[in-house]
């Protein structure tokens, strides 16, 4: 078997022999599995753990479920990012509009710096330079590096009238 990581390489495993299990075993069979190498940056790759597969549902067309990998990947020349991004500026801003106003433009400027990759891209909802209605509204962002981490972080913007 092996697990296809997009632009990064493959995987190897091989679970334990005689360890293939019927679908009616599904429910509590554990395997035991070996990471045998790869390709690409995982070339060298080594280690083990167990496969434990979850019944979730079963249906007249079989039965379906999620399996759980537990164990452990050493790759050599390889360290893992497993650290998200942490996001810069994502703090509560209150602004004032004019008295009559529905909806005040709120600017603000959010970064992420990761680690491993330095500056990423942040994407935070609703935009900076969007129209804000009058009230409480909160603003989410997230930033994801290139090993697939992601960091989060939200904030409240008050918008309030002028007096």
């Amino acid at each position: 078997m092996q697990f296809t990581v997009a632009n990064k390489g493959e995987i190897h495993v091989v679970v334990a022999a005689g360890q293939c299990v019927g679908a009616e075993s599904i429910r509590t069979q554990t395997q035991t599995f070996t990471v045998t190498g790869g390709t690409g940056i995982y070339a060298g790759a080594t280690g083990s753990g167990t496969l434990e597969p979850t019944l979730r549902t079963e249906t007249p067309t079989g039965r379906h479920g999620r399996e759980s990998w537990k164990g452990t990947l050493t790759v050599p020349g390889l360290d893992f990012d497993i650290t998200p991004p942490t996001l810069i500026g994502a703090i509560a801003k209150h602004v004032r509009a004019p008295r009559t106003a529905t909806h005040v433009r709120v600017t603000y400027a959010v970064t992420a710096k990761d680690e491993v990759d330095g500056t990423v891209p942040t994407t935070c909802r609703p935009k900076s330079g969007s129209r804000f209605r009058i009230g409480r509204t909160v603003v989410a962002c997230t930033a994801v590096d290139k090993s697939a981490n992601t960091g989060t972080a939200r904030f409240t913007v008050t918008a309030v009238r002028r007096r």
